[in-house]
């Protein structure tokens, strides 16, 4: 059997492997974001608990589960696949809201260097679209 023969599968393999690896990134927290354009108005201005309400509905949609700590302070976690966990602050108020890290399992995160699975900002970043817009979608009348 040739040197070729045996070198180049385990070359393979070692680029499969290192392949499926994938490196962390820096964490991307939210930092008091509007929640909606400059063009959106509401009919009446939802109260805390409202924008409480509308944070935890918007989360619900993907699988996000929320606690609250406080008037204006949620933490927020989604368990995916039943193996990654991540865990955020949401602080809000009537004008902007912050999602930042909390806590992961199983999400390569290197408290050191702040960096964690590019996943994790993916759900974020979908945490604070969602929570954009069911606010902007949101009608006052349709809260208890």
């Amino acid at each position: 059997m040739s040197k070729l023969n045996v070198v180049l599968p385990i070359v393979l393999l070692a680029v499969v492997v290192l392949a499926g690896c994938r490196r962390t990134v820096p964490i991307e927290n939210v930092k008091n974001a509007s929640y909606g354009t400059p063009s959106y108005t509401v009919t009446a201005p939802l109260t805390l608990d409202q924008h409480e309400q509308a944070i935890i509905r918007a989360g619900s949609k993907r699988n996000w589960v929320f606690e609250r700590v406080g008037p204006g302070h949620l933490v927020g976690t989604n368990v995916v696949r039943g193996k990654h966990t991540a865990i955020v602050d949401v602080i809000f108020n009537a004008e902007t809201f912050s999602i930042t890290y909390k806590d992961s399992n199983n999400l390569k995160y290197d408290a050191a260097t702040q960096e964690i699975h590019p996943n994790y900002n993916s759900w974020v970043d979908l945490l604070k679209g969602d929570i954009q817009t069911e606010l902007q979608t949101t009608d006052p009348a349709n809260f208890d």
